[in-house]
Order: structure tokens, then C-alpha cells, then sequence
């Protein structure tokens, strides 16, 4: 009963997206995909696939901060624990969407049609479409459960991974299977082996970036072994994905003077998809921290195009890829390159790896602005690189992954914010880096918590 309430309790938001689509078929006996074109449909739903993605690792991160008044402004108590790093209450209950709940509608949609394409005959006529299906499926569960990792466990160390929490693992739409959570270790190697599966199916080039096609797989599966620290097979994943297309958009053709500058579906996007600003995050209410807006040069178009003047001093953000205030967590080329690099000057690389840089921010300087760095002008290319992809990737869902990987190998970023007078602290590798399951999830499944 308790594992019937638990996945009830997890796809309560599927089950809404669901209805218009299943209440159009005229026999309740046939409330399910039956063929290629209802499992395609399921994929194709925004609700389902396109806004799932979490907010409460960048809601936790350090690239934003509110005012007195922005805090005690919010509605949501959970938002305002979020943003302190507080131990527990941090998500809505089974009533409301939360991240836990969008995330495990996904693996659940996933699963509804990895099932349903096993009843279906693959034959010389419908090959194609029937491997792109599949492929889509494994795409999405793999990367709802990469999301699930990077929020509920602690960041990936080969030396722990084995006894380390991880996820609870669905395979299956059946709601009468036992929950329980695996390791870290068998989670990352679940999450890699339906990307693998994925890329083995999917069409080289997606028709739209709406659509995973091989190669956003391939730079999903980058993004992966970044997390984990297995450089060379971030680097093989991220160079493989390159050599298919390395097309950047000029920031220079970018019209400044538009209230969102970017356009959905730009030349770089390999995968779209998006969420729905949480309050905390809005641009008229997060703050981009002074040390972070002070790193971009005067000539270098990101410091107009990713943020607006607050007209005080401040600034908020406006830059995202997904043409509107939506927060953009998909996969673009820009982030692939940075991969690249970054695995190429810890391998020693320092050219190669400032070649790839290079390319990049030639693209984002005002025309005939940008001066190469060479070895002969750049103390330290990893820090560099890193230095970059703070500011290149911000407010796009990754760097919740980037202080857990850095702060395991000795980056010691502490997380500081002040509300009311109070100082508040997160430490590099506090266990407070994996958030609680919410309450009424562990309730119900009695799967195990969080230590924080």
C-alpha cells in the first residue's frame, strides 16, 4: 500500500497532463498508447517532457541574492528555505507540483512508453521511427534521473559511490513494486546506460531541438562524466559531439535593446527544454551577485545581453535561451565546447584547450574586441576555463553541479548569504549539498532520508 501511494503521489502531475490526452480515445479499454503515434504524442507533450526540469539546485546556488525585502516578499516558505540552505521543509507536499514529483512524472512517461513499444512489431517500414521513439524514452528517463542524482545524493566519489544513496529506481509503470533507493554508483551507471542506449538509437541530427538526437545525447553524456570527474570520458563524449557541428552564435547579430535579446531555438541549441521561473528567481527579485557581474568586461556583449539594470546597482537576469523569462536547463553547444576544455587543461592540454576558449569568446566579444589568451598571457588555464564557464553557463542549471564536483576535489567554495541580520553558511562537501526527500514521499514509501 505504501509503494501504491508513492508512485500515486509521484505521477499525480503526469496523470494531469495525461487527461486530454487519454480522454480523447472513445473506449476506456483503450486509455493507453496503442500505436507509434500515441507514444510519440506522450513525448511530444510540454507538460510531460519540456517543464520538468528542477529549480531547487539553482534557487541553492550562489550565483543570485535576495534583499531583505526580496526574501521576506516571497509567498512560499519553501522557496525562502531553499534559498538558506535549510535542513528540511524545502518541498510542497503531494498536493503540488514539486521537483521531485515533475521529475519522476518523466521516469514514468518514460516507462509508459519503453512499455507500450515492446507490444509493438518493429519491421522495415517502421524501423526508423520505432528506434527514435525508443531512443527518446531513454534519452528522457536518463535524464530525469541524472537531475534526481544531482539533487537527492551527494556528488559522485569513486571511493564511496558504492555505499553512497542514490535513487530510487523505477523500471516499470507497475505501481505495486517496492521502492527502494540504490547506491550512487549503480544510479550513475543506470542513468549512463539509457543514454548510451539512446544515442545507440536516435537519428544523428534531431528535426528539432524539441526532439533528442544523437548528438544533445552525446553532450548529455558529456555533462554526465563531468559531474562524476571521469575527464577522458567527458572529453571523448564531448569531442565526438563536437565533430557532428561546433556552431556558435555570434552575439554580435543579438539585438540588445529587446527585453528577452535571445531567440527560442537559436543556432547553437542541441536540446530545448525549459521551466517556469520560480519568485525566488524572477529578474525582478534575484540579484546577480556583484563578484560575478563585475567579471565581464566592458566589451564583452554577455554583460548587456545576459542582464538588466535594476536602475540601483543591481542587476538581474534576462539571458536565457528560451526566448522568455523560462529558466533554459538544455543542452547547447556553448556548454559542450566549455566540457572540451576543461577536460583537455587537466589533462595538460593547454593549447588545445585554449583553442576551444578562444573560439567561443570570440563570439561573444564586440567584433575585432577579443584578444586571444595564449600560454604566454594565462597563468592557469583550468582556472580560466572554469572562470568562463561560470560566466558563460549562468542561471542555467549547472552549477549546482559544478560547486558538488569542485568542492570534492578541494575547490573549498563556502556558500554565504545574510538575511535580517543573520549570516548564513553552507561549507564545501556539507551534506546539506543533498536536499531532503520530501516529507511526505518518505512517509509514504518509508524509503530512506537524507542525512543533513
Amino acid at each position: 500500500m505504501k509503494n501504491i501511494c508513492l508512485i500515486a503521489a509521484i505521477v499525480i502531475v503526469l496523470f494531469g497532463g495525461c487527461k486530454k490526452f487519454l480522454d480523447e480515445k472513445s473506449d476506456r479499454k483503450l486509455a493507453v498508447p496503442q500505436n507509434l503515434d500515441d507514444l510519440q504524442a506522450l513525448l511530444n507533450s510540454e507538460n510531460l517532457i519540456s517543464l520538468v526540469d528542477p529549480s531547487a539546485g539553482e534557487i541553492s546556488s550562489d550565483d543570485f541574492y535576495l534583499t531583505d525585502d526580496d526574501y521576506n516578499g516571497l509567498s512560499q516558505d519553501r522557496e525562502r528555505r531553499l534559498y538558506l540552505w535549510q535542513k528540511d521543509h524545502l518541498f510542497a507536499n503531494a498536493s503540488s507540483p514539486n521537483d521531485w514529483q515533475k521529475l519522476y512524472s518523466l521516469v514514468y512517461t518514460a516507462n509508459t512508453v519503453i512499455e507500450g513499444i515492446g507490444k509493438i512489431e518493429k519491421n522495415g517500414q517502421n524501423e526508423m521511427r520505432y528506434n527514435s521513439i525508443l531512443g527518446q524514452a531513454y534519452f528522457h528517463r536518463g535524464r530525469a534521473y541524472f537531475s534526481i542524482l544531482l539533487l537527492w545524493s551527494k556528488a559522485y566519489n569513486s571511493e564511496t559511490a558504492s555505499n553512497d544513496l542514490g535513487m530510487v529506481i523505477r523500471e516499470s509503470t507497475d505501481f505495486n513494486l517496492s521502492s527502494k533507493r540504490s547506491d550512487v554508483r549503480a544510479s550513475y551507471d543506470y542513468v549512463l546506460s539509457d543514454l548510451k542506449r539512446a544515442a545507440a538509437l536516435l537519428p544523428l541530427v534531431s528535426p528539432s531541438p524539441v526532439r533528442p538526437g544523437k548528438q544533445a545525447t552525446l553532450a548529455m553524456l558529456s555533462r554526465v562524466y563531468l559531474s562524476m570527474r571521469i575527464y577522458n570520458q567527458a572529453y571523448l563524449y564531448a569531442d565526438s559531439c563536437l565533430k557532428i557541428s561546433a556552431n556558435l552564435l555570434d552575439y554580435n547579430t543579438v539585438n540588445p535593446a529587446k527585453t528577452i535579446p535571445f531567440t527560442r531555438f537559436n543556432s547553437e541549441m542541441l536540446f530545448d527544454c525549459y521551466n517556469s521561473t520560480p519568485a525566488v528567481l524572477a529578474n525582478t527579485r534575484a540579484k546577480i551577485v556583484p563578484e560575478l557581474y563585475g567579471s565581464y568586461l566592458d566589451n564583452d556583449l554577455r554583460k548587456t545581453l545576459f542582464f538588466r539594470s535594476n536602475n540601483n546597482g543591481t542587476y538581474g537576469w534576462r539571458g536565457s535561451y528560451t526566448g522568455s523569462t523560462g529558466l533554459f536547463p538544455g543542452i547547447a553547444i556553448d556548454e559542450v565546447i566549455l566540457n572540451r576544455a576543461e577536460c583537455m587543461a587537466r589533462s595538460g592540454n593547454l593549447q588545445e584547450a585554449l583553442d576551444d576558449l578562444n573560439a567561443l569568446l570570440i563570439k561573444r566579444y564586440k567584433t575585432n574586441s577579443f584578444s586571444p589568451y595564449t600560454l604566454a598571457n594565462t597563468v592557469d588555464v583550468k582556472k580560466l576555463v572554469l572562470d568562463e564557464r561560470r560566466k558563460e553557463l549562468t542561471m542555467r542549471n549547472i552549477r549546482w553541479s559544478d560547486l558538488k564536483r569542485l568542492n570534492l576535489e578541494g575547490a573549498n567554495i563556502d556558500l554565504r548569504r545574510s538575511i535580517g541580520g543573520i549570516d548564513y553558511t553552507m561549507k564545501a562537501n556539507d551534506p546539506r549539498y543533498a536536499l531532503e526527500i520530501p516529507e511526505d514521499v518518505v512517509a509514504l514509501s518509508n524509503i530512506e532520508q537524507n542525512q543533513r
